[in-house]
């Protein structure tokens, strides 16, 4: 099972599970880039009728496991990990990496992947890097390996088809945007959901040289910025805020607090 609310490292993880150990797959609450994946290898949701063990993905937090598990392994590649969930666990494989394909790849060494697992696995390292954007030596040396005869236009395909509803919509948040000239030259924009966010992002940061992107999202307020300040950001400007994970605050809506402390940095 992947993670809730299944981004492609966590669906690609889960898909590796399914087609070399077998039995079952559940796939939470997709985004649109895994629904895409999932249309294109044809995968949907199929839980057995008996249940003997669980394989959970890319979280080690049974906060973020889709329902209560028993008897269940874990691959994930997080260091925020809840000890007791992990020591209860009959099995662990957890290492920091850029993305959990990377140590499933390793952990699968002694056996020949499936040409769709590895298409996968591309469409995950992607995203977890950001468009290959914060993709170092390691990183880009697995994509070379899962890519095989694929080309890096199909993954884009995949990642972003869809991800734009409305060409119009798109136009009045670029118009609506608010660029602030400090030291920090800053992004801030008005999303109605995650997938607006990044595509924002993507056409805005860098030809614009913004160091930090700020979105109201109705979930609360994500702060993306770039790789060479996130510690910085996170430690002296988010590590207050409690209901957060990495960027995002959840349930918190005062854009203009977070504009004054990014000013202090």
């Amino acid at each position: 099972m992947t993670h809730i609310n299944a981004d492609a490292d966590s669906f690609a993880s889960a898909y590796w599970g399914y087609r070399t150990i077998g039995g079952g797959i559940y796939v939470h609450q997709p985004d649109s880039t895994v629904s895409n994946l999932m249309k294109k290898l044809g995968v949907k949701n199929h839980i057995p009728q008996q249940v003997h063990c669980f394989y959970v993905y890319d979280t080690c937090e049974p906060k973020k496991v889709p329902f209560s598990v028993y008897n269940y392994r874990i691959f994930d590649h997080h260091t925020n990990c809840c000890s007791d969930f992990v020591n209860e666990a009959a099995f662990a494989h957890i290492r920091h990496r850029t993305a959990n394909v990377m140590n499933l790849y390793d952990f699968s060494r002694e056996r020949e992947l499936d040409e769709k697992v590895l298409f996968s696995f591309a469409v995950a390292l992607v995203t977890d890097t950001g468009f290959l954007k914060t993709a170092r030596f390691e990183e880009t040396e697995y994509l070379a390996r899962f890519l095989g005869r694929h080309t890096l236009e199909e993954i884009f395909d995949v990642i972003l088809f869809g991800k734009v509803r409305s060409t119009k919509r798109l136009a009045d948040i670029l118009l609506k945007a608010q660029i602030i000239e400090q030291e920090l030259k800053m992004g801030l924009v008005e999303c109605d959901d995650d997938d607006e966010f990044l595509c924002v992002v993507d056409l805005l940061m860098f030809p614009l040289g913004l160091s930090v992107v700020i979105g109201r999202l109705p979930w609360g307020t994500w702060i993306y910025c770039k790789k060479n300040l996130v510690q910085k950001v996170y430690q002296q400007v988010l590590r207050n805020f409690s209901d957060r994970e990495a960027g995002k605050l959840f349930n918190f809506h005062d854009v203009e607090l977070i504009v004054d402390l990014l000013r202090t940095l």
